[in-house]
């Protein structure tokens, strides 16, 4: 609502809880809570993770942190022990790694800062995101995207980052890696947007996110690197 965004921090934003029905349900003990079983592995799962799921098909709900990991940032947390500085790509925690965190913060720490470096590949940058209300609403998927181009206009540096489709902001690693050097073009975005979602796994109800989040690939690259609409 607006009035929990006018008393909301981005720290909070970027440490909310998992976007899942069975989670928020303070009568399902799911696997996330301590249960023996992930209810949306067979369940209601329309929202539910693509990528990165197994044990637990969460979703990460931020706006914010694609976008700030295709920035590079970094968030400086306080806690018992001193400061200390992570990047935002390590920040979060996927249920293979610890399935009932997800992030990396220790119980006596808050995050004070967030550190966004200048950078070129920032110079150039955008996200996307589609959802089911035209008011505010979660993503059913979203893409981050960062490019810098060289003088020759092929990519020099990129950072892909998809949003509402893994439990964690996911970097697309293959597909940057794909694209450096390339000069972009509709074929060159088509193989990204492939490659992108090469490793998606989706649940009975959620398939239509993987032709989705394609297309934002393609749409926020196509933004971010210049190319006529």
């Amino acid at each position: 609502t607006p009035q929990v965004r006018e008393r909301a921090t981005l720290g909070g934003n970027l440490c909310q809880r998992p976007r899942c029905w069975y989670f928020r349900l303070e009568e399902v003990n799911c696997l996330k809570k301590g249960g023996s079983e992930c209810y949306a592995a067979t369940g209601e799962n329309k929202y539910n993770a693509i990528l990165g799921g197994g044990p637990s098909y969460i979703v990460h709900p931020s706006d914010l942190a694609p976008m700030l990991v295709a920035l590079g940032a970094s968030v400086a947390v306080v806690g018992a022990d001193g400061r200390r500085v992570i990047p935002l790509d390590k920040f979060f925690t996927s249920p293979n790694e610890n399935i009932r965190r997800e992030n990396v913060l220790r119980n006596d720490e808050i995050i004070t800062q967030i550190q966004v470096p200048a950078s070129p590949v920032a110079a150039r940058s955008t996200y996307l995101k589609f959802k089911e209300r035209e008011s505010m609403d979660f993503a059913m998927a979203s893409v981050a995207a960062a490019v810098q181009l060289s003088g020759n206009k092929t990519v020099a540096q990129v950072r892909l980052v998809l949003g509402g489709v893994a439990p964690i902001p996911w970097r697309t690693l293959e597909a940057e890696q794909f694209l450096l050097g390339k000069t972009l073009s509709a074929d060159v975005l088509a193989e990204t947007a492939r490659l992108a979602l090469k490793g998606a796994r989706p649940l009975d109800k959620n398939a239509y996110k993987v032709p989705l989040a394609q297309t934002l690939v393609r749409r926020a690259l196509a933004k971010a690197g210049g190319m006529a609409a």
